[in-house]
């Protein structure tokens, strides 16, 4: 095979958060390590707060996006929401190999979630995601549950998992506080996980006094106050985030997810950030948390309890838990070492 390097063209569609993971830090890498000639469309903007919109403004970008993809010797496009979309991954896949990249499964989003409003299963989002599913060259997804899920739509699925670059992530020094903080970062469309350990969290202030308990990013309405309880209604840019998370110094990150069809599809990610930060975490016992990266996971209620109370006494577990989860990220979702598998996977189609 030849070693020329070859032009990938990513195309976002996605919130910037996602286009981030799934796209741009792939794009920046594969160039860095002169895998791959890298672009993205739109431009990648680390001050954009929405996804973005060219699907219904095509007469004011498809002279752009036709260059990029004459450029292009392969394309990447997240999933579309049109039918203007659609007909623009016909048309790039009849000109050059196209692969639709997805990381959630798009057709049980459960009716808890704010998402489900513009997302619902059987609702136009579904079915022309479903139909670029079915005429993409391949399909690019985050876990190995939604490439099974997805296999029977296109015959060329591929996980390619989040990873993490180290040069953002790379273990911090803790910030110093009194009292052991355990933190929960997520987003709206999470609020029905976080209330599964709501009443443990609770339980845990009233029983230690030396605990405090972080929400962070989107913290639900209706919670009772607590002196120890800080809510923090902070969004930063995609770019400041590793420095946010990190800043936060938890010494314990929790991770609940309902088991529903849609959290089965979702990938490790945020025990991925804990573990790159040294943290350690308690993790739902729901398929992203059930093989592979080292976290401490909880059934029900009272396994909430017995694991977040046992890393809440022992300090030196805590370090040694964190210490491994770190390592194993290291090794097997490092950046600089996804980056190349994901170069090799697309050489396939050159």
């Amino acid at each position: 095979m030849s070693l020329k390097k070859f032009n990938v063209l990513f195309i976002s569609t996605i919130n910037p958060g996602v286009c981030f993971y799934r796209q741009y830090q792939f794009a920046k890498k594969m160039s860095e390590l002169g895998l791959a000639h890298c672009r993205m469309f739109p431009e990648w903007d680390v001050n954009r707060m929405n996804s973005p919109d060219w699907e219904h403004h095509l007469k004011e970008n498809i002279n752009e996006l036709e260059a990029q993809v004459q450029w292009a010797d392969i394309i990447v496009c997240q999933y579309v929401n049109s039918p203007e979309g659609l007909s623009v991954v016909q048309s790039m896949r009849d000109l050059k190999p196209t692969l639709m990249e997805v990381d959630d499964d798009l057709q049980h989003v459960p009716h808890q979630s704010v998402a489900y409003d513009f997302n619902r299963p059987g609702d136009a989002q579904d079915f022309w995601a479903t139909r670029q599913l079915m005429e993409s060259t391949g399909v690019i997804v985050s876990t190995p549950y939604l490439a099974q899920y997805y296999a029977p739509f296109n015959q060329n699925v591929k996980c390619i998992p989040n990873c993490i670059d180290f040069s953002l992530w790379d273990k911090h020094q803790p910030i110093e506080h009194p009292l052991i903080r355990i933190g929960w970062i997520g987003g709206a469309t999470h609020e029905g996980d976080l209330k599964l350990v709501k009443d443990a969290l609770f339980s845990l202030l009233l029983e230690h006094q030396d605990i405090e308990v972080y929400i962070v990013s989107a913290p639900p309405p209706k919670w009772p106050e607590h002196e120890r309880l800080t809510m923090m209604n902070q969004w930063v840019n995609i770019d400041q985030y590793p420095k946010h998370v990190k800043e936060l110094s938890f010494d314990i990150g929790i991770i609940p997810l309902r088991d529903n069809l849609f959290n089965r599809g979702k990938s490790n990610l945020r025990g991925l950030e804990y573990s790159a930060c040294g943290i350690p975490s308690v993790a739902s016992w729901v398929e992203p948390f059930k093989n592979g990266l080292p976290v401490t996971t909880a059934k029900s209620f009272d396994f909430w309890i017995t694991e977040l109370n046992k890393l809440i006494s022992n300090e030196e577990e805590r370090k040694v838990k964190g210490q491994l989860a770190y390592e194993y990220v290291k090794e097997f979702y490092n950046l600089d070492k996804v980056a190349v598998m994901y170069a090799d996977y697309l050489k396939e189609y050159i």
